[in-house]
């Protein structure tokens, strides 16, 4: 079974996501109330009785594999009641027994067993807590929401080591109801499943994250280059790889991305992404890339190629035909430009395409390729003297080209104002870090998107506090993190 728990503020939040879902229903809990309002209003009395307590509602998922037989709703509430019984019973053990990561020092199962019982009989209706059942998706999940107030003695649940102690809970009640016996994370090396995978399983049966864990693991195998890994998980695994990139040319992470068959809106497929250290504890950033999978990356080599390769990523989608050209367009190629071309200027001969196609890649190539701090100076005149000699050719073949009067005006412009660009980019690089303006609203925006990657499932007070965590742990400034926040659609103030 895969598991998941959480301790939050909000119990009309957490409420409402619970049971304001199609096809989810209510099977179980010691809870009088059945609408989001009624049961809020018991929770609310409940965490009255320990006013300090920063995070009273706690949130449990299970989900139990499609391919496992079927169970009732008794059985399932049973199973989801032990499940939050066991995890109370696990936080309260002291030394060796509570290490539950370590098999020859953790609790007996026998006696964990034991002390459940026990708990479920004498102390489990001091909390209040209800179980509800999601039918929505390919496999059926339960959630149970609870107080952390005992109603008795007003003392709260424990939530250090929650995460541990509910996979531990889940492994012994895959063996109570002959379940699939699965690993923990701490057995697979893998970081625990998320909700996003409680709730996004892929035909196979597996969670996206896991098969792109499963695709990297063996591209990587072979210790490729780091645009080798992007283009074969794209061509073999139909893994999509986006690295990104600070302003000063450093790179700033990577991101995965797969179709696990959702759409958006208008119809369009939604990928689920995962940043890198997201995926195989940490394994997959870019750095761990290298130094853990022995991916080879050097920025001079690499750096053209795999911004070439984002260019090529981010166009495309997941059909087949398009996975295909990726093997085919070589660094200084783009025939997706030319063939754009082609179907704008039907009319045109053969020979007049092959000629207007090269002319495009050429242009193409310099534009995707030049690096305004760096090469500017340098790969502008070049375009422009090979733009002339295109048009000489050209006009001597009387070959029709309209639009290479304007590209020509165009990059010559360009070349004009390189001078005031690059004045800027050296002073821009000369300022000391602390006289830096705050971040423009496109900046935060995008940065809010950035680190918000596979959270849009979380309430927006959780999703806020763990952007500000990742911004802060990737080294971003204290007012920097501000401005994300402010970003947000809480609209913070």
């Amino acid at each position: 079974m895969i598991t998941k728990v959480k301790a939050n503020k909000s119990f009309r939040g957490t409420t409402k996501y619970v049971l304001e879902k199609d096809k989810a229903k209510i099977i179980g809990g010691n809870m009088y109330g059945r609408s989001t309002n009624e049961l809020v209003e018991q929770f609310t009395l409940s965490a009255h009785l320990n006013p300090q307590l920063k995070d009273p509602c706690y949130h449990l998922m299970l989900s139990v594999p499609k391919n496992d037989r079927t169970l009732n709703d008794e059985e399932l509430a049973n199973l989801s009641q032990r499940h939050f019984a066991s995890v109370i019973v696990l936080s309260r053990l002291q030394g060796d027994e509570s290490q539950v990561k370590q098999p020859d020092k953790r609790i007996a199962d026998t006696k964990l067993k034991e002390l459940v019982d026990e708990f479920i009989e004498s102390e489990l209706p001091a909390y209040d807590f209800f179980i509800a059942r999601h039918s929505d998706k390919e496999h059926d999940h339960t959630h149970i929401v609870a107080s952390r107030v005992n109603n008795l003695d007003g003392k709260s649940i424990r939530t250090w080591n929650n995460y541990a102690h509910s996979e531990h809970s889940a492994r012994l009640l895959e063996q109570e109801f002959q379940l699939t016996q699965i690993q923990s994370s701490w057995e697979s090396k893998q970081k625990a499943m998320t909700r996003n995978q409680l709730e996004r399983v892929e035909s196979l049966g597996l969670p996206g994250e896991e098969i792109m864990r499963r695709a990297i693991e063996q591209v990587a195998a072979n210790k490729p280059t780091m645009p080798q890994l992007i283009e074969r998980l794209w061509r073999e695994h139909q893994v999509k790889s986006i690295v990104s990139y600070y302003g000063h040319g450093g790179v700033r992470g990577i991101k995965f991305g797969i179709d696990i068959g959702s759409v958006n809106e208008d119809g369009s497929p939604r990928l689920l992404w995962k940043q890198g250290g997201n995926l195989n504890k940490y394994k997959c950033s870019f750095t761990k890339l290298q130094t853990e999978l022995g991916i080879n990356y050097d920025p001079i080599r690499d750096d053209s190629e795999i911004n070439r390769l984002n260019t090529f990523l981010e166009s495309v989608d997941n059909s087949q035909e398009n996975q295909q050209l990726i093997s085919t367009i070589s660094p200084k190629k783009a025939p997706s430009i030319a063939e754009t071309k082609h179907k704008l200027n039907p009319a045109k001969s053969d020979a007049e395409q092959r000629t207007s196609s090269e002319l495009i890649n050429t242009i193409s190539d310099f534009i995707e390729q030049s690096v305004v701090e760096s090469t500017l100076s340098e790969t502008l005149p070049q375009l422009t003297e090979q733009l002339s000699q295109y048009r000489q050719q050209l006009q001597a073949r009387r070959i029709a080209f309209d639009d290479l009067e304007a590209a020509t005006v165009y990059l010559e412009q360009l070349h004009r104002s390189q001078k005031p660009v690059l004045s800027i980019a050296e002073n821009k690089a000369q300022t000391p870090a602390a006289d830096e303006p705050k971040l423009t609203p496109n900046q935060t925006a995008e940065l809010y998107k950035y680190y918000s990657a596979d959270l849009q499932n979380l309430l927006v007070t959780d999703r806020d506090k763990e952007i500000a965590i990742r911004a802060l742990k990737d080294n971003k400034l204290p007012q920097d993190v501000e401005e994300i926040i402010f970003a947000s659609p809480a609209g913070w103030t």
